[in-house]
């Protein structure tokens, strides 16, 4: 019977990585040479390129349409963005930009391997319509931006920022469809967390200061939560001083 390194040799073999020839110089280090060695020799895998696609407009109104894209990668300076759910099956986006815009700086984006890229170093209006399917990554760079995020079909979304400022609007609704991993960090934008009713949590929030202001109320920081409930959401929040307003967990238990 094969001993594992011998199986390991077949199954690359098998899997087209390793020629016969390759295949068999290992072999002959353990004296041996198996049947399959015998048979025709097996095509090497071939690999191609990640592909590139890049979309660009002089337009301060543009509008993109999308297929088969599975992650979001957002960055904008200011401004506002809004993620909605689409009546389409495909993933639609509308951009403006201020009119004294200089429209030969307009960011492009870029798709790859089923992500979609968009980065500005210009204020704008981004809304994205998103079709009714499970989605991979959303990873927002929000700045000073104002976030309406009401629907957002990911099993990991990173939302960050080192400019937000005490003004800032960021509204956030979890989906109870599949558990999701959340991850905010802010320095003082006011955060409005939205829970579906039967969604489960666990959470944990923390300050660099020390002491966190949830629902108005006064907290230690780190403050580990959890309520039971389908498809968890887990919830990591790092901030300095943002408060934070959590709806739909009024049944939440304090984790010592």
């Amino acid at each position: 019977m094969a001993r594992e390194p011998q199986k390991r040799l077949i199954e690359l073999y098998e899997k087209g990585i390793l020629t016969k020839a390759e295949a068999r110089a290992c072999f002959l280090e353990f004296d041996e040479e198996p049947d399959c060695l015998a048979e025709r020799e097996k095509p090497r895998l071939s690999f191609t390129l990640p592909s590139l696609k890049i979309f660009s407009s002089s337009k301060l109104k543009q509008d993109y349409v999308f297929s088969d894209i599975e992650s979001l990668f957002i960055s904008i300076p200011e401004g506002k963005i809004a993620i909605m759910k689409s009546k389409s099956g495909q993933v639609q986006i509308h951009l403006v930009y201020p009119q004294q815009t200089n429209q030969a700086f307009l960011p492009q984006i870029y798709v790859e391997n089923q992500g979609l890229h968009f980065a500005s170093n210009l204020p704008c209006h981004m809304t994205i319509c998103l079709p009714n399917q499970w989605m991979s990554i959303l990873n927002l760079e929000l700045g000073r931006a104002d976030a309406r995020l009401d629907y957002l079909p990911f099993e990991d979304i990173s939302i960050h920022s080192v400019t937000d400022k005490k003004q800032q609007d960021i509204r956030i609704t979890t989906m109870n469809q599949m558990s999701q991993h959340l991850f905010l960090q802010l320095v003082e934008a006011p955060i409005y967390l939205q829970v579906p009713k039967y969604q489960g949590l666990r959470g944990k929030v923390e300050s660099s200061v020390g002491q966190l202001v949830i629902n108005k109320k006064k907290k230690t920081s780190p403050y580990f939560c959890e309520k039971k409930g389908e498809n968890l959401l887990h919830l990591y929040i790092k901030t300095v001083t943002s408060p934070i307003i959590v709806k739909g967990v009024q049944h939440v238990t304090r984790i010592l």
